[in-house]
């Protein structure tokens, strides 16, 4: 384990992406982290992560119980109905370092996991959400740091965003998002 203390979620995400390699479920590190690989960074107190267990033996119950095994708390919630995640798995360790699993966001493509990328974290390789994923589903999100976060990754990654991709990604989550992300790329001076 490298969590020593307090204060380190990003070693606790790194412990818990140990055991999501052991049991062969994909992830992808999402939030703060993952904006800070493909755009700018900024402080987080947790680490976040989605997970798909559909093609694997394991289910939300399965995991949170093998998470408390490990010798974490570990709380599985689901979504509202009108909630945009699923489900997560909330996860905290002896030190209160903290972070979550999210079970799926509603209207994200199937396919974001096969457009993860790998990358280093600490020294560890991990998998981040692909930056048109990641984008997508800031957009979605929508508070004001989502936004922030949006024009960071565009700021410094922009270059390599697939617009096409991107544009039909915000699209599954609604037309308000498409139209959203149209005014965030027309702001930053990008007319493509």
């Amino acid at each position: 384990m490298r969590v020593s203390g307090p204060g380190q979620p990003v070693h606790l995400l790194l412990d818990v992406v140990d055991l999501l390699n052991e049991l062969h479920i994909s992830y992808a590190v999402v939030g703060a982290l993952a904006v800070a690989f493909h755009g700018v960074p900024r402080s987080t107190n947790d680490g976040d992560a989605i997970i798909w267990l559909k093609q694997t033996e394991n289910s939300g119950r399965g995991l949170t119980e093998r998470l408390e095994a490990a010798g974490y708390h570990a709380e599985l919630r689901a979504g509202d109905p009108d909630d945009p995640i699923i489900g997560a798995i909330a996860i905290q360790d002896e030190h209160l370092n903290r972070m979550d699993l999210l079970l799926g966001i509603r209207g994200m493509d199937l396919a974001a996991d096969e457009r993860s990328v790998s990358g280093n974290l600490f020294g560890a390789s991990v998998r981040f959400a692909g930056a048109e994923d990641l984008i997508a589903m800031k957009v979605f999100a929508g508070g004001p740091s989502d936004i922030d976060d949006v024009q960071g990754i565009l700021h410094v990654s922009g270059q390599s965003v697939d617009r096409e991709l991107l544009s039909r990604l915000a699209r599954q989550y609604g037309i308000d998002v498409k139209s959203q992300l149209d005014g965030i790329l027309k702001n930053l001076g990008d007319v493509r």
